[in-house]
Protein backbone atom coordinates (compact mmCIF):
# COMPACT_ATOMS: atom_id res chain seq x y z
CA UNK A 1 0.00 0.00 0.00
CA UNK A 2 1.31 3.46 -0.81
CA UNK A 3 2.14 6.18 2.23
CA UNK A 4 -0.71 8.47 2.54
CA UNK A 5 -2.51 11.02 4.47
CA UNK A 6 -4.08 10.31 8.16
CA UNK A 7 -6.41 11.85 10.54
CA UNK A 8 -5.25 9.08 13.31
CA UNK A 9 -3.35 5.96 13.03
CA UNK A 10 -3.56 3.09 15.82
CA UNK A 11 -0.94 1.10 16.82
CA UNK A 12 -2.37 -2.37 17.61
CA UNK A 13 -5.47 -4.03 16.65
CA UNK A 14 -6.93 -4.87 20.73
CA UNK A 15 -9.85 -4.06 22.05
CA UNK A 16 -8.74 -0.86 23.09
CA UNK A 17 -7.33 -0.36 20.13
CA UNK A 18 -9.81 -0.97 17.26
CA UNK A 19 -12.83 -0.07 19.10
CA UNK A 20 -11.07 3.60 19.59
CA UNK A 21 -10.71 3.44 15.62
CA UNK A 22 -13.79 2.33 14.64
CA UNK A 23 -15.71 4.86 16.74
CA UNK A 24 -13.28 7.85 14.94
CA UNK A 25 -13.53 6.01 11.36
CA UNK A 26 -18.19 6.06 11.83
CA UNK A 27 -17.53 9.68 12.82
CA UNK A 28 -15.59 10.57 9.81
CA UNK A 29 -12.18 10.91 10.56
CA UNK A 30 -9.76 8.84 8.06
CA UNK A 31 -8.13 5.55 10.31
CA UNK A 32 -5.34 3.97 10.00
CA UNK A 33 -4.63 0.46 12.45
CA UNK A 34 -1.16 -0.64 12.32
CA UNK A 35 -1.12 -4.25 13.71
CA UNK A 36 2.13 -6.09 14.07
CA UNK A 37 0.54 -9.79 13.70
CA UNK A 38 -0.45 -11.42 11.47
CA UNK A 39 -3.76 -12.08 13.32
CA UNK A 40 -6.10 -9.14 14.78
CA UNK A 41 -7.00 -8.76 18.54
CA UNK A 42 -4.29 -8.84 20.73
CA UNK A 43 -5.40 -11.12 23.66
CA UNK A 44 -9.14 -11.15 21.83
CA UNK A 45 -7.92 -12.80 19.38
CA UNK A 46 -8.80 -16.58 18.64
CA UNK A 47 -6.98 -19.54 16.76
CA UNK A 48 -8.63 -22.69 15.28
CA UNK A 49 -6.71 -25.97 15.50
CA UNK A 50 -8.82 -28.50 13.04
CA UNK A 51 -11.98 -27.51 13.04
CA UNK A 52 -11.71 -26.24 16.94
CA UNK A 53 -11.97 -22.31 18.02
CA UNK A 54 -10.09 -21.04 21.32
CA UNK A 55 -9.99 -17.56 22.47
CA UNK A 56 -6.54 -16.78 23.57
CA UNK A 57 -7.16 -15.02 26.58
CA UNK A 58 -11.25 -13.46 27.21
CA UNK A 59 -13.82 -15.55 28.28
CA UNK A 60 -16.55 -13.17 29.67
CA UNK A 61 -17.63 -9.77 28.83
CA UNK A 62 -18.79 -7.30 31.59
CA UNK A 63 -21.32 -4.67 30.83
CA UNK A 64 -22.85 -6.43 27.57
CA UNK A 65 -25.77 -4.45 27.05
CA UNK A 66 -23.53 -1.10 26.91
CA UNK A 67 -21.45 -2.82 24.34
CA UNK A 68 -24.26 -4.08 22.50
CA UNK A 69 -25.18 -0.01 22.40
CA UNK A 70 -21.85 0.71 20.79
CA UNK A 71 -22.36 -1.87 18.19
CA UNK A 72 -25.43 -0.51 17.52
CA UNK A 73 -24.57 2.71 17.01
CA UNK A 74 -21.67 2.15 14.48
CA UNK A 75 -24.16 -0.22 12.66
CA UNK A 76 -22.25 -2.97 13.10
CA UNK A 77 -24.66 -5.45 15.52
CA UNK A 78 -25.48 -7.95 13.46
CA UNK A 79 -21.52 -8.53 12.68
CA UNK A 80 -21.87 -10.59 16.23
CA UNK A 81 -23.73 -11.56 18.59
CA UNK A 82 -23.58 -11.49 22.40
CA UNK A 83 -25.28 -13.97 24.62
CA UNK A 84 -25.56 -13.33 28.84
CA UNK A 85 -24.23 -15.90 30.89
CA UNK A 86 -27.00 -16.77 33.83
CA UNK A 87 -24.04 -17.30 36.69
CA UNK A 88 -20.76 -15.58 37.18
CA UNK A 89 -18.69 -19.12 38.23
CA UNK A 90 -18.40 -21.61 40.80
CA UNK A 91 -14.96 -21.63 43.18
CA UNK A 92 -13.90 -25.09 44.95
CA UNK A 93 -12.16 -24.72 48.52
CA UNK A 94 -10.46 -27.86 50.27
CA UNK A 95 -13.60 -28.43 52.02
CA UNK A 96 -16.25 -26.36 50.25
CA UNK A 97 -17.54 -25.06 46.88
CA UNK A 98 -19.62 -21.98 46.24
CA UNK A 99 -21.48 -21.40 43.44
CA UNK A 100 -21.73 -17.48 42.72
CA UNK A 101 -24.98 -16.80 40.38
CA UNK A 102 -25.67 -13.27 38.97
CA UNK A 103 -27.63 -10.65 40.65
CA UNK A 104 -26.59 -9.26 43.73
CA UNK A 105 -29.28 -10.52 46.49
CA UNK A 106 -28.97 -14.08 45.27
CA UNK A 107 -24.96 -13.66 45.25
CA UNK A 108 -25.12 -12.38 48.49
CA UNK A 109 -27.50 -15.42 49.52
CA UNK A 110 -25.13 -17.93 48.41
CA UNK A 111 -22.36 -16.77 50.69
CA UNK A 112 -24.91 -16.28 53.40
CA UNK A 113 -25.92 -19.89 52.82
CA UNK A 114 -22.46 -21.19 53.96
CA UNK A 115 -22.04 -18.38 56.64
CA UNK A 116 -25.57 -17.42 58.40
CA UNK A 117 -23.58 -16.23 61.51
CA UNK A 118 -22.20 -13.54 59.12
CA UNK A 119 -24.99 -12.39 57.59
CA UNK A 120 -25.09 -8.79 58.40
CA UNK A 121 -21.20 -8.37 57.55
CA UNK A 122 -22.13 -10.12 54.17
CA UNK A 123 -24.71 -7.73 53.02
CA UNK A 124 -22.74 -4.86 54.83
CA UNK A 125 -18.92 -5.50 52.65
CA UNK A 126 -21.69 -6.12 49.28
CA UNK A 127 -23.14 -3.00 49.75
CA UNK A 128 -20.18 -1.46 50.35
CA UNK A 129 -18.43 -2.26 47.46
CA UNK A 130 -21.83 -1.60 45.33
CA UNK A 131 -21.51 2.04 46.98
CA UNK A 132 -18.09 2.48 45.93
CA UNK A 133 -19.29 1.59 42.75
CA UNK A 134 -21.40 4.14 42.05
CA UNK A 135 -19.54 6.80 43.43
CA UNK A 136 -16.91 6.14 41.15
CA UNK A 137 -19.19 6.48 38.40
CA UNK A 138 -19.49 10.07 39.99
CA UNK A 139 -16.35 11.06 40.19
CA UNK A 140 -13.43 12.36 37.42
CA UNK A 141 -10.87 10.17 37.15
CA UNK A 142 -8.45 12.69 37.40
CA UNK A 143 -8.25 15.83 39.71
CA UNK A 144 -6.48 18.55 38.53
CA UNK A 145 -7.24 21.16 41.33
CA UNK A 146 -6.17 20.36 44.81
CA UNK A 147 -9.06 22.96 46.25
CA UNK A 148 -11.81 20.83 44.93
CA UNK A 149 -10.84 17.69 46.86
CA UNK A 150 -12.89 18.90 49.72
CA UNK A 151 -15.92 18.74 48.16
CA UNK A 152 -15.35 15.30 46.58
CA UNK A 153 -14.83 14.19 49.86
CA UNK A 154 -17.99 15.34 51.09
CA UNK A 155 -19.85 14.06 47.91
CA UNK A 156 -18.09 10.37 47.70
CA UNK A 157 -17.19 9.79 50.91
CA UNK A 158 -17.01 6.12 50.38
CA UNK A 159 -14.81 6.69 47.53
CA UNK A 160 -12.38 8.65 49.30
CA UNK A 161 -11.97 7.06 52.25
CA UNK A 162 -11.51 3.49 50.64
CA UNK A 163 -9.26 4.20 47.34
CA UNK A 164 -6.33 3.50 48.81
CA UNK A 165 -7.49 0.55 50.24
CA UNK A 166 -6.63 -3.53 49.63
CA UNK A 167 -9.39 -5.67 48.80
CA UNK A 168 -7.75 -7.75 52.05
CA UNK A 169 -8.27 -4.12 54.60
CA UNK A 170 -11.85 -4.07 53.68
CA UNK A 171 -12.78 -7.19 53.94
CA UNK A 172 -11.14 -7.59 57.53
CA UNK A 173 -13.40 -4.63 58.57
CA UNK A 174 -16.59 -6.25 57.13
CA UNK A 175 -16.01 -10.25 57.85
CA UNK A 176 -14.81 -12.78 60.67
CA UNK A 177 -14.38 -16.09 59.23
CA UNK A 178 -11.13 -16.71 57.22
CA UNK A 179 -13.00 -19.20 54.89
CA UNK A 180 -15.57 -16.64 54.10
CA UNK A 181 -13.14 -14.08 53.04
CA UNK A 182 -11.49 -16.21 50.74
CA UNK A 183 -14.71 -17.09 49.39
CA UNK A 184 -16.05 -13.50 48.40
CA UNK A 185 -12.29 -12.77 46.96
CA UNK A 186 -12.02 -15.90 45.07
CA UNK A 187 -12.50 -13.75 41.49
CA UNK A 188 -8.76 -12.22 42.28
CA UNK A 189 -7.12 -14.55 39.83
CA UNK A 190 -9.54 -12.67 37.12
CA UNK A 191 -7.22 -9.59 38.60
CA UNK A 192 -3.95 -10.92 38.63
CA UNK A 193 -3.26 -9.94 42.44
CA UNK A 194 -4.22 -11.59 45.71
CA UNK A 195 -6.15 -9.81 48.16
CA UNK A 196 -3.78 -8.36 50.19
CA UNK A 197 -2.15 -6.37 46.88
CA UNK A 198 -5.32 -6.48 45.31
CA UNK A 199 -6.93 -2.51 44.96
CA UNK A 200 -10.61 -2.31 46.03
CA UNK A 201 -11.39 0.29 43.87
CA UNK A 202 -10.82 -2.59 41.33
CA UNK A 203 -12.31 -5.10 42.88
CA UNK A 204 -15.78 -3.16 43.43
CA UNK A 205 -15.48 -1.80 39.77
CA UNK A 206 -14.97 -5.36 38.48
CA UNK A 207 -17.04 -7.48 40.26
CA UNK A 208 -19.58 -4.81 40.06
CA UNK A 209 -20.10 -5.32 36.35
CA UNK A 210 -20.17 -8.73 36.25
CA UNK A 211 -22.78 -9.29 39.07
CA UNK A 212 -25.01 -8.33 36.83
CA UNK A 213 -24.37 -10.82 34.05
CA UNK A 214 -21.46 -11.51 32.11
CA UNK A 215 -21.82 -12.32 28.53
CA UNK A 216 -20.18 -14.24 26.04
CA UNK A 217 -19.73 -13.45 22.47
CA UNK A 218 -20.80 -16.32 20.07
CA UNK A 219 -18.29 -17.69 17.98
CA UNK A 220 -15.41 -16.35 20.02
CA UNK A 221 -14.46 -12.71 20.88
CA UNK A 222 -12.83 -12.84 17.75
CA UNK A 223 -16.31 -11.88 16.23
CA UNK A 224 -16.18 -8.48 18.30
CA UNK A 225 -12.92 -7.79 17.35
CA UNK A 226 -14.43 -8.41 13.63
CA UNK A 227 -17.51 -6.32 14.22
CA UNK A 228 -15.04 -3.32 14.87
CA UNK A 229 -12.97 -4.03 11.96
CA UNK A 230 -16.20 -3.75 9.68
CA UNK A 231 -16.93 -0.02 11.43
CA UNK A 232 -13.53 0.97 10.44
CA UNK A 233 -13.76 -0.02 6.89
CA UNK A 234 -17.23 0.48 6.44
CA UNK A 235 -15.93 4.28 7.32
CA UNK A 236 -13.23 4.75 5.04
CA UNK A 237 -9.98 3.05 7.23
CA UNK A 238 -7.59 0.70 6.91
CA UNK A 239 -6.92 -2.56 9.20
CA UNK A 240 -3.23 -3.37 7.87
CA UNK A 241 -1.98 -7.03 9.64
CA UNK A 242 2.14 -7.77 9.59
CA UNK A 243 2.69 -4.04 9.96
CA UNK A 244 4.96 -3.32 12.54
CA UNK A 245 5.62 0.06 13.89
CA UNK A 246 9.12 0.50 14.12
CA UNK A 247 8.96 4.51 15.23
CA UNK A 248 6.58 7.06 16.41
CA UNK A 249 7.16 10.54 14.24
CA UNK A 250 7.49 13.72 15.87
CA UNK A 251 7.81 17.17 14.72
CA UNK A 252 8.27 20.06 16.93
CA UNK A 253 7.61 18.14 19.79
CA UNK A 254 4.41 16.66 18.46
CA UNK A 255 3.04 13.02 16.82
CA UNK A 256 3.18 13.35 13.08
CA UNK A 257 2.84 10.07 12.09
CA UNK A 258 4.84 6.64 12.29
CA UNK A 259 7.30 4.58 10.59
CA UNK A 260 7.09 0.83 10.15
CA UNK A 261 9.81 -1.87 9.83
CA UNK A 262 9.40 -1.88 6.39
CA UNK A 263 10.49 1.81 6.09
CA UNK A 264 7.10 2.77 4.85
CA UNK A 265 5.86 5.99 6.49
CA UNK A 266 2.08 7.19 7.32
CA UNK A 267 1.70 10.85 8.31
CA UNK A 268 -1.08 12.31 10.99
CA UNK A 269 -1.54 14.80 13.18
CA UNK A 270 -2.81 11.67 15.64
CA UNK A 271 -1.35 8.87 16.68
CA UNK A 272 -2.84 6.36 19.13
CA UNK A 273 -0.64 3.74 20.91
CA UNK A 274 -3.06 0.45 22.27
CA UNK A 275 0.49 -1.85 22.31
CA UNK A 276 2.30 -2.13 25.39
CA UNK A 277 3.00 1.20 27.37
CA UNK A 278 6.87 0.55 27.85
CA UNK A 279 7.35 -0.05 24.19
CA UNK A 280 5.81 3.01 23.47
CA UNK A 281 7.36 5.56 25.34
CA UNK A 282 11.13 3.62 25.58
CA UNK A 283 11.24 2.03 22.18
CA UNK A 284 8.93 4.01 20.06
CA UNK A 285 9.48 7.35 21.16
CA UNK A 286 12.16 7.50 22.85
CA UNK A 287 12.51 8.49 26.60
CA UNK A 288 14.77 11.25 25.29
CA UNK A 289 11.59 13.41 23.60
CA UNK A 290 9.95 13.08 27.23
CA UNK A 291 9.73 14.91 29.59
CA UNK A 292 12.39 13.42 32.94
CA UNK A 293 9.49 13.04 35.48
CA UNK A 294 7.44 11.30 33.03
CA UNK A 295 9.59 8.86 32.31
CA UNK A 296 10.37 8.51 36.31
CA UNK A 297 6.85 7.64 36.43
CA UNK A 298 7.20 5.34 33.89
CA UNK A 299 9.88 3.20 35.23
CA UNK A 300 8.47 3.63 38.80
CA UNK A 301 5.06 1.16 37.54
CA UNK A 302 5.22 -2.40 37.97
CA UNK A 303 3.34 -4.18 35.33
CA UNK A 304 1.23 -7.40 36.20
CA UNK A 305 1.84 -10.94 36.87
CA UNK A 306 1.55 -12.97 33.42
CA UNK A 307 -0.56 -16.52 32.52
CA UNK A 308 0.38 -19.71 31.86
CA UNK A 309 -2.81 -21.19 29.65
CA UNK A 310 -4.07 -25.12 28.59
CA UNK A 311 -5.88 -25.20 25.52
CA UNK A 312 -7.72 -28.38 25.52
CA UNK A 313 -10.43 -30.79 23.77
CA UNK A 314 -12.44 -33.97 25.12
CA UNK A 315 -14.87 -36.57 24.30
CA UNK A 316 -16.02 -36.68 28.01
CA UNK A 317 -19.30 -35.60 28.31
CA UNK A 318 -18.61 -33.00 31.05
CA UNK A 319 -21.76 -31.78 31.32
CA UNK A 320 -23.07 -34.45 33.07
CA UNK A 321 -21.20 -32.97 35.96
CA UNK A 322 -23.27 -30.11 35.96
CA UNK A 323 -20.07 -27.71 35.82
CA UNK A 324 -20.23 -23.75 35.70
CA UNK A 325 -19.01 -21.97 32.80
CA UNK A 326 -15.79 -21.13 35.06
CA UNK A 327 -14.72 -23.02 38.09
CA UNK A 328 -11.96 -21.73 40.25
CA UNK A 329 -9.85 -24.26 42.20
CA UNK A 330 -7.83 -23.69 45.70
CA UNK A 331 -6.13 -26.25 47.33
CA UNK A 332 -5.79 -23.70 50.03
CA UNK A 333 -8.32 -21.34 52.41
CA UNK A 334 -5.16 -19.08 52.35
CA UNK A 335 -4.70 -17.09 49.70
CA UNK A 336 -1.50 -15.96 50.72
CA UNK A 337 -0.45 -19.92 50.53
CA UNK A 338 -1.85 -19.76 47.03
CA UNK A 339 0.16 -17.02 46.00
CA UNK A 340 3.04 -18.76 47.18
CA UNK A 341 2.40 -21.41 44.45
CA UNK A 342 2.10 -19.09 41.77
CA UNK A 343 5.63 -16.85 42.78
CA UNK A 344 6.97 -20.85 43.07
CA UNK A 345 5.97 -21.58 39.20
CA UNK A 346 3.12 -24.02 40.77
CA UNK A 347 -0.88 -24.29 39.88
CA UNK A 348 -2.18 -21.38 41.38
CA UNK A 349 -4.71 -18.95 40.72
CA UNK A 350 -6.44 -20.96 38.32
CA UNK A 351 -9.61 -21.15 36.86
CA UNK A 352 -10.77 -24.23 33.83
CA UNK A 353 -13.61 -22.68 31.47
CA UNK A 354 -15.95 -25.20 29.63
CA UNK A 355 -16.54 -23.32 26.31
CA UNK A 356 -18.86 -25.01 24.24
CA UNK A 357 -21.10 -25.46 27.39
CA UNK A 358 -22.36 -21.93 25.67
CA UNK A 359 -21.38 -22.06 22.20
CA UNK A 360 -21.56 -26.14 20.99
CA UNK A 361 -20.23 -24.53 17.54
CA UNK A 362 -16.55 -24.08 18.97
CA UNK A 363 -15.42 -27.65 18.74
CA UNK A 364 -16.26 -30.67 16.77
CA UNK A 365 -19.00 -32.81 17.01
CA UNK A 366 -19.32 -35.22 20.25
CA UNK A 367 -16.19 -32.64 21.89
CA UNK A 368 -16.14 -30.03 24.36
CA UNK A 369 -13.35 -27.94 24.58
CA UNK A 370 -11.31 -26.42 27.82
CA UNK A 371 -9.49 -23.39 28.70
CA UNK A 372 -7.47 -23.76 31.73
CA UNK A 373 -5.64 -20.48 33.12
CA UNK A 374 -2.99 -20.43 36.06
CA UNK A 375 -1.75 -16.58 37.30
CA UNK A 376 2.24 -17.15 36.57
CA UNK A 377 5.53 -15.18 37.22
CA UNK A 378 7.22 -14.17 33.85
CA UNK A 379 10.34 -15.96 35.01
CA UNK A 380 10.50 -18.97 37.09
CA UNK A 381 12.13 -18.80 40.37
CA UNK A 382 14.14 -22.76 39.45
CA UNK A 383 15.55 -20.68 36.48
CA UNK A 384 13.96 -23.48 34.84
CA UNK A 385 12.76 -21.75 31.16
CA UNK A 386 9.05 -21.63 30.53
CA UNK A 387 9.44 -23.94 27.37
CA UNK A 388 11.23 -26.67 28.75
CA UNK A 389 8.42 -27.09 31.71
CA UNK A 390 5.13 -26.41 29.80
CA UNK A 391 3.89 -29.49 28.99
CA UNK A 392 4.45 -30.43 32.56
CA UNK A 393 2.53 -27.93 34.15
CA UNK A 394 -0.43 -27.79 31.51
CA UNK A 395 -0.64 -31.73 32.78
CA UNK A 396 -0.27 -30.33 36.54
CA UNK A 397 -3.56 -27.92 35.90
CA UNK A 398 -5.41 -30.15 34.45
CA UNK A 399 -5.43 -32.43 36.88
CA UNK A 400 -6.01 -29.90 39.45
CA UNK A 401 -9.58 -30.04 37.72
CA UNK A 402 -10.03 -33.81 38.05
CA UNK A 403 -11.63 -33.56 41.54
CA UNK A 404 -14.27 -31.60 39.03
CA UNK A 405 -14.35 -34.16 36.18
CA UNK A 406 -12.92 -37.10 36.70
CA UNK A 407 -10.44 -39.02 34.52
CA UNK A 408 -10.31 -36.08 32.50
CA UNK A 409 -6.68 -36.42 31.23
CA UNK A 410 -7.21 -39.74 30.14
CA UNK A 411 -10.24 -38.42 27.84
CA UNK A 412 -8.47 -35.38 25.47
CA UNK A 413 -8.22 -34.72 22.24
CA UNK A 414 -6.14 -31.94 21.67
CA UNK A 415 -3.79 -30.41 23.93
CA UNK A 416 -1.82 -27.09 23.34
CA UNK A 417 -0.16 -24.76 26.22
CA UNK A 418 1.32 -21.25 26.40
CA UNK A 419 3.26 -19.68 28.50
CA UNK A 420 4.14 -16.06 29.85
CA UNK A 421 6.78 -15.93 27.07
CA UNK A 422 4.52 -17.25 24.55
CA UNK A 423 2.44 -14.00 25.35
CA UNK A 424 5.23 -11.15 25.17
CA UNK A 425 5.77 -13.01 22.00
CA UNK A 426 2.11 -12.59 20.33
CA UNK A 427 1.00 -9.59 22.03
CA UNK A 428 4.25 -7.73 23.22
CA UNK A 429 3.25 -7.20 26.34
CA UNK A 430 6.47 -6.16 28.71
CA UNK A 431 7.15 -9.70 30.68
CA UNK A 432 3.84 -10.97 29.15
CA UNK A 433 1.89 -8.98 31.74
CA UNK A 434 -1.69 -9.93 31.24
CA UNK A 435 -3.83 -6.86 32.51
CA UNK A 436 -1.03 -3.77 32.01
CA UNK A 437 0.14 -2.28 35.34
CA UNK A 438 -0.69 -4.77 38.46
CA UNK A 439 -3.76 -3.50 40.04
CA UNK A 440 -2.45 -2.35 43.44
CA UNK A 441 -3.96 0.83 44.94
CA UNK A 442 -1.16 2.66 43.66
CA UNK A 443 -1.48 2.10 40.26
CA UNK A 444 -5.78 1.95 39.87
CA UNK A 445 -7.64 4.18 37.94
CA UNK A 446 -5.73 8.23 37.47
CA UNK A 447 -2.69 6.83 38.94
CA UNK A 448 -2.37 4.73 35.46
CA UNK A 449 -1.53 6.41 32.84
CA UNK A 450 -3.65 9.14 31.21
CA UNK A 451 -5.20 8.86 27.27
CA UNK A 452 -3.55 12.19 26.47
CA UNK A 453 0.26 11.33 26.90
CA UNK A 454 2.78 14.61 27.71
CA UNK A 455 3.62 15.00 23.41
CA UNK A 456 0.79 16.31 21.79
CA UNK A 457 -1.31 13.98 19.87
CA UNK A 458 -0.15 11.02 20.63
CA UNK A 459 -2.87 9.60 22.93
CA UNK A 460 -2.84 5.81 24.49
CA UNK A 461 -5.21 2.77 24.96
CA UNK A 462 -6.20 -0.56 26.31
CA UNK A 463 -5.14 -1.71 29.89
CA UNK A 464 -2.20 0.45 30.47
CA UNK A 465 -5.07 3.31 30.88
CA UNK A 466 -6.99 4.63 33.54
CA UNK A 467 -9.79 2.13 33.14
CA UNK A 468 -7.44 -0.74 33.88
CA UNK A 469 -7.87 -4.25 32.34
CA UNK A 470 -10.63 -6.91 31.10
CA UNK A 471 -12.49 -6.92 28.07
CA UNK A 472 -15.12 -3.75 28.75
CA UNK A 473 -12.66 -1.73 30.56
CA UNK A 474 -10.63 -2.01 27.48
CA UNK A 475 -13.29 -0.78 25.04
CA UNK A 476 -14.48 1.76 27.57
CA UNK A 477 -10.44 3.23 26.94
CA UNK A 478 -11.34 2.84 23.36
CA UNK A 479 -14.21 4.75 23.84
CA UNK A 480 -12.73 7.42 26.16
CA UNK A 481 -9.97 8.08 23.54
CA UNK A 482 -12.22 8.22 20.88
CA UNK A 483 -13.62 11.35 22.59
CA UNK A 484 -10.28 12.48 23.56
CA UNK A 485 -9.24 12.64 20.12
CA UNK A 486 -12.65 14.30 18.86
CA UNK A 487 -12.30 16.69 20.68
CA UNK A 488 -8.31 17.25 20.38
CA UNK A 489 -9.20 17.18 15.95
CA UNK A 490 -11.80 19.94 16.96
CA UNK A 491 -14.77 17.71 15.42
CA UNK A 492 -17.24 19.25 18.07
CA UNK A 493 -18.50 15.51 17.60
CA UNK A 494 -20.03 13.89 20.79
CA UNK A 495 -19.78 10.41 21.28
CA UNK A 496 -23.02 8.92 23.28
CA UNK A 497 -22.10 7.18 26.77
CA UNK A 498 -23.94 3.89 25.80
CA UNK A 499 -24.81 3.53 29.43
CA UNK A 500 -28.87 1.78 29.80
CA UNK A 501 -31.28 4.57 30.82
CA UNK A 502 -32.09 2.88 34.21
CA UNK A 503 -28.29 3.48 35.52
CA UNK A 504 -28.31 3.77 39.19
CA UNK A 505 -28.17 6.95 41.05
CA UNK A 506 -26.09 7.50 43.33
CA UNK A 507 -27.89 5.67 46.67
CA UNK A 508 -28.48 7.82 49.96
Amino acid sequence: MSTGEWDAIVIGSGLGGVSAAAILAHCGQKVLVCEQSEGIGGLAHAFSRDGRTFDSAIRVLAEGEMVQGLLDWLGVQDECELTVIDHLYRADFPDMSVFAPTGLEEFMEAHIRLFPQEEEGIRAFFRLRRQMFLETAQAPMRVTDPSALGQIAELLPTLMKYRTSTLADVMNEYLRDPRLKAMCSALWPYMGAPPSQLSFFAYAQFIGVLIDGPSYCKGSFQKLVDAFVVAVERGGGTVLTGTAVEKILLQDGRAAGVRTADGEVFTAPVVISNADARQTFEELVGTEELPARFVKRLGRMKPSMSACVVYAATDQDLLAENPAHETFKYNHWDHEDTWQDVLGGRPGGMSLSVMTMLDPELGRPGEHLLIGTAVAPYQRPDGVPWHEQKDRFADALLGEFESVFPGLRKNLTFLQAGTPQTIERFTRNHQGATYGWALTPNQIGGKRLAHQSPLPGLFLSGHWTEEGPASFRVILSGMNTAREVLGHLGTGIEVPTFKPDDVPQLAL
